[in-house]
């Protein structure tokens, strides 16, 4: 008669292979370069909370007329709208100065119809953003920040263009909300 197989898997035997597993996922993750959930990219750890900030006007190295302002505004209106950061006019007022550029503004095609007229786009709209310590004169580079948005191009140009900046005013806003995760 065979003997039974012995018992591995006993309370304390499942709770030790769930932490080890845990354990080797986030050292992976980690490893790997990937990154929790949860704040988004500051590598500067510039931290906004119970400071002030100003923010300048985008410079617009793209060509498309307005988009500065578009973008500026979403980015004011974002950190207002956050109680831990108050946003002044002056600089002299500051803690801190928010400046950048929009770098990218590239509509791609997504589909056309049977004659070949483009019907869905994509937008694409990519900011450098830097924040200035005038304290102590240092520039913090915050990278980088890429959205898009897709639209549908109507028979009407007048239409169309407004579809195109609901899209850009989508992107804006989605610009403005990763920058204040990623500082408070």
């Amino acid at each position: 008669m065979p003997s039974p197989a012995p018992k591995f898997c006993g309370p304390q035997e499942k709770a030790l292979t769930k932490i080890l597993t845990t354990l080797l996922v986030v050292i992976t993750t980690l490893g790997c370069g990937y990154r929790l959930a949860g704040r988004g990219p500051n590598p500067a750890q510039v931290d906004l909370k119970g400071k002030s900030i100003s923010i300048h006007i985008l410079k617009n190295d793209t060509g498309e007329p307005d988009v500065e302002y578009i973008i500026t505004t979403a980015l004011i209106s974002e950190l207002i709208r956050t109680p831990q950061v108050q946003v002044v006019r002056r600089d002299k007022d500051a803690d801190y100065i928010l400046e950048g550029n929009v770098t990218k503004y590239h509509k791609e095609v997504l589909s056309m119809d049977y004659r070949g007229t483009a019907q869905y786009y994509r937008l694409v709209v990519t900011i450098k953003l830097r924040i200035q310590d005038p304290s102590s004169g240092k520039t913090i580079k915050l990278g980088s920040f890429s959205e898009d948005a897709e639209f549908h191009m109507a028979s009407d140009v007048e239409l169309s263009k407004a579809r195109e900046r609901e899209a850009l005013k989508r992107i804006s806003q989605e610009l403005a909300q990763r920058l204040s995760a990623s500082l408070l």
